[in-house]
């Protein structure tokens, strides 16, 4: 999948499409700039170009399985801060630290499209070394989820704990939700309006465990 930040400047407004991995470092990435990902580095370049063209709204854009919680955590910041209406739209598979991103819209304004799956589940990391320093990157992890399960809170005026248990399903490989769960559990305030205007008709995927197990994907 190409990973990548691109903006868009409309009148009054600009679109920021973020799609593929988010945040590995630049030099770890591939040479063609199409094959890089969607790092906060990026982003705030992106972020700049808005500022110059003073648009009064955003809407960005999110098709992206996840990535590097701490770029994720700056763009959620960069776009909170930026001044702007901020509308979010969650299209297609839109999971992990994509999902922290979302929660950055105005208020109202954080949409997802019937068809989009949606996943949250705790954060992760490679660790070596002794029972220490593992340890420490153990109370990293716990710090990171309990940060995250806060913002997911905030945004949906429910209990951290909900959150805390959500992600923590399936051993912390969270579940997959389907954009009725996700507006049900306050992540999202409502669909997608079609080309007329008018909300999408929700789908819900009853099949959705078997579809997720065919997958190899974590089961509701």
């Amino acid at each position: 999948m190409k990973s990548e930040i691109k903006i868009t400047n409309q009148a009054g407004s600009a679109v920021i499409d973020i799609e593929g991995v988010i945040g590995i470092p630049e030099k770890m990435q591939f040479e063609t700039p199409g094959q890089r990902v969607a790092t906060y580095t990026r982003f705030t370049e992106a972020l700049q170009n808005i500022r110059e063209v003073e648009a009064e709204e955003i809407i960005v854009n999110i098709r992206s399985t996840g990535g590097d919680v701490n770029d994720a955590l700056l763009i959620y910041d960069a776009l909170s801060a930026s001044g702007a209406v901020v509308t979010t739209r969650c299209m297609g598979y839109v999971a992990s630290a994509a999902t922290i991103i979302a929660q950055a819209a105005s208020p109202g304004r954080r949409e997802i499209s019937a068809s989009a799956m949606y996943l949250v589940h705790c954060s992760e990391s490679a660790a070596e070394g002794n029972s220490r320093s593992i340890m420490r990157t153990k109370e990293m992890l716990d710090a990171t989820d309990s940060r995250i399960a806060q913002i997911y809170a905030s945004r949906s005026g429910q209990p951290e704990t909900r959150f805390v248990e959500l992600m923590n399903e399936n051993g912390g490989n969270g579940r997959w939700m389907t954009a009725e769960e996700v507006i049900e559990a306050g992540l999202a305030d409502g669909l997608i309006p079609s080309a007329g205007g008018k909300p999408e008709m929700a789908v819900n995927f009853e099949s959705l465990d078997v579809m997720c197990e065919m997958l190899g994907l974590p089961l509701r």
